[in-house]
């Protein structure tokens, strides 16, 4: 085997464990009334409905970093970021392999929310609020 073969076979090795432990391969937290997993380039499922005041866990079970945005003025496309009437815009940041991010939603309506490192690729997704029955 050539050293260059030995390495790509290192470096794959050394990827493939990126993302396989850490709290996105734990149990979902408590409160989360619907959880989100981020794929190299997508949210599944994609799009949750949930009622006023109940969390929404994502998991990033990729090896590569994602984010969970939904501020308009992070977007390429504003279309890409919307926001009920008084709802205040999040952004979680990058989230690396293996990390989660949650949000309660405190505000009705429909929420939609991108990866800001993949929003030309498609990871855009959908929040559907349900006013508390």
């Amino acid at each position: 085997m050539s050293k260059r073969s030995t390495k790509l076979i290192l470096a794959a090795l050394t990827l493939s464990g990126c993302g396989l432990s850490g709290p996105a391969h734990n149990p979902p937290l408590p409160n989360a009334a619907a959880t989100v997993d981020m794929g190299f380039e997508s949210y599944d499922p994609a799009t949750v409905t949930i009622e006023r005041n109940q969390t929404v866990e994502w998991r990033n079970t990729s090896p590569i970093t994602h984010t969970v945005t939904d501020d308009p003025n992070l977007a390429k496309k504003s279309e890409d970021a919307v926001l009920p009437a008084g709802a205040p815009a999040f952004n979680s940041g990058d989230i690396p392999a293996g990390e989660i991010y949650a949000v309660t939603f405190n505000v009705p309506g429909t929420y939609r929310y991108l990866c800001t490192h993949h929003e030309g690729g498609g990871m855009i997704d959908t929040v559907i609020v349900k006013p508390t029955s």
